[in-house]
């Protein structure tokens, strides 16, 4: 019995160590996979009152957030964390942090929610990619 006690630390280490090596070959399998080389990209703001602005570029960047610094006209802040990477907060001045609970800047790819944030969604030649205003349902405006 004393011989199970003493193991029953590795046997735990080394099914953590696994898990761990399992969720690392799932991230490599389906994480962002960045385009090489030049590629052409759309950027589209569609702020709160729905105007908008468009930016065209051509980019050797992997990342939108490394393309989006290419283009001195389009200003995007946020707060940073290393696990989730850049939360958007604020487009060319215009603010709507999720963190205060009213709207937030939704990332779109295609039209469709993107798969990443901005600092990991992997740029593909042609793909145009949206900041959306959207303002948070209230539980009152739902009916």
């Amino acid at each position: 019995m004393n011989k199970w006690k003493r193991r029953s630390p590795l046997i735990g280490a080394c099914a953590a160590i696994a898990v761990l090596a399992l969720l690392l070959v799932i991230y490599s399998v389906t994480g962002p996979v960045p385009m090489a080389g030049t590629k052409s990209i759309s950027i589209d703001v569609v702020y709160e009152d729905g105007s908008k602005d468009h930016y065209q570029i051509t980019t050797e960047a992997q990342f939108l957030s490394d393309a989006i610094k290419s283009i001195p006209s389009l200003k995007i802040e946020g707060t940073a964390s290393e696990e989730e990477g850049l939360l958007v907060t604020s487009v060319n001045g215009r603010e709507a942090d999720i963190q205060k609970g009213e709207a937030y800047w939704e990332l779109l790819c295609d039209g469709e929610p993107a798969s990443y944030g901005v600092s990991m969604q992997a740029i593909k030649d042609g793909e145009v990619y949206t900041f959306q205003y959207t303002k948070i349902q209230k539980k009152s405006d739902k009916t």
